[in-house]
């Protein structure tokens, strides 16, 4: 009887423990305006515009390893959040329905015209995108 008891308290202590991490937030979001200022390039369509703007948003004086643009407006983007299948990156992500255009940028190896998106939503507003176009 002992034994059962320490088992159930074992079991409710830890299904306790993981309904708490999966309601609390992804802590490393940024807010909507930082991912629309990050990410969203809806007239992003030449190289030459492209590279300009990783200069533009990359403050820190040395290029990042990737880089993500979405190419279209936060309005559709924000449909993911609402509308796209659960992705098991984290418990708050999703992919797009559909492809999103990617900017004519240099990529590593080839050139993807169009892919899906994954992005982590909090309140139904992207945040962080996991999975898009991967740039040098």
């Amino acid at each position: 009887m002992k034994l059962n008891c320490s088992l159930v308290l074992l079991l409710a202590g830890s299904l306790t423990l993981l309904l708490v991490l999966c309601v609390i937030p992804y802590t490393d979001a940024q807010t909507e305006e930082e991912f629309i200022k990050k990410h969203i390039r809806p007239d992003m369509l030449s190289q030459l515009n492209c590279t300009k703007t990783m200069e533009e948003i990359n403050d820190r004086g040395k290029c990042k390893k990737s880089n993500t643009f979405i190419l279209d407006e936060i309005s559709n983007v924000r449909k993911v959040c609402r509308n796209g299948t659960h992705s098991n990156c984290c418990y708050n992500c999703y992919e797009s329905n559909r492809c999103f255009k990617a900017p004519k940028c240099i990529y590593r190896n080839t050139y993807v015209p169009e892919t899906k998106i994954i992005v982590a939503c909090e309140y139904n507003k992207p945040t962080l995108v996991f999975s898009s176009f991967i740039l040098l």
